[in-house]
C-alpha cells in the first residue's frame, strides 16, 4: 500500500500569531499582554473607586473625628493647665495676703500688748507712788507724834532733872517759865 504521503497544507489555523515577545495577538490588534495590564488597570481604578466611597471616606471622617477629639483633648489639657496655674497664682496671692495679714494682726497685736505693758507699768508706778505718798504721810505723823512723845519725855526729864539740880536757884515761876520755853523748843523741832 501505498502510504499516502500526508502533506500539510498550510491552514488557516484559529491560534494566533506568537510575537517575539511570546505573547499572542488577541483580536483588534492588542496583545493578550495588553489586555491584562488594561484590564488590571481597570479593575485597579474600579477598586480605587468603590474603595474610596465605601472605605476610604469611612476612614478619613474617622482619622477626621479622632484628630478633632484629640485636638480637642489637646485644647481641655492646655484650658486644664491654664486653669490650674490661675489657680496656683490665686494660691500663692492667697497665701501671700494672708501671711500680710497674720504679720499685720501679729504686729497690731504685739503694738496692743506694748501699749497694754505700758499702761500697767504707769498704773504700777502711780500706784506705788500713791502708797508711798500715804506711807510717807503715815511715818512723817508717826515721826511727828513719835517727836511729841519724845518731847513731852525730854521735858518731863529735864524738868525732873532741873528740880533736883537747881531746888533751890529758881523760883517757882522762873521755873515754870524755863519749863515753858524748853518745852516750846522740844516741839519747834
Amino acid at each position: 500500500m501505498a502510504e499516502a504521503e500526508t502533506v500539510t497544507t498550510p491552514q488557516a489555523t484559529t491560534e494566533e500569531p506568537v510575537h517575539e515577545a511570546g505573547s499572542v495577538m488577541g483580536q483588534g490588534g492588542l496583545s493578550f499582554e495588553s489586555q491584562m495590564v488594561g484590564l488590571t488597570w481597570l479593575a485597579f481604578l474600579v477598586s480605587a473607586i468603590v474603595l474610596g466611597k465605601l472605605l476610604w471616606k469611612p476612614i478619613l471622617k474617622f482619622v477626621d473625628a479622632r484628630e478633632a477629639e484629640i485636638q480637642g483633648s489637646l485644647e481641655d489639657a492646655a484650658k486644664a493647665r491654664k486653669a490650674a496655674e490661675e489657680a496656683d497664682r490665686k494660691a500663692a496671692e492667697t497665701i501671700e495676703a494672708a501671711e500680710l495679714k497674720a504679720k499685720a494682726e501679729a504686729d497690731a497685736q504685739a503694738a496692743a500688748a506694748r501699749q497694754h505693758v505700758a499702761t500697767m507699768e504707769a498704773e504700777a508706778r502711780e500706784q506705788i507712788a500713791a502708797k508711798r505718798k500715804v506711807a510717807e504721810e503715815a511715818l512723817a505723823e508717826e515721826r511727828a507724834a513719835t517727836l511729841r512723845k519724845l518731847s513731852e519725855q525730854a521735858s518731863g526729864e529735864i524738868a525732873f532733872a532741873l528740880e533736883k539740880m537747881l531746888p533751890g536757884l529758881l523760883t517757882e515761876e522762873q521755873r515754870t517759865a524755863y519749863q515753858e520755853r524748853i518745852a516750846s523748843e522740844l516741839q519747834l523741832r
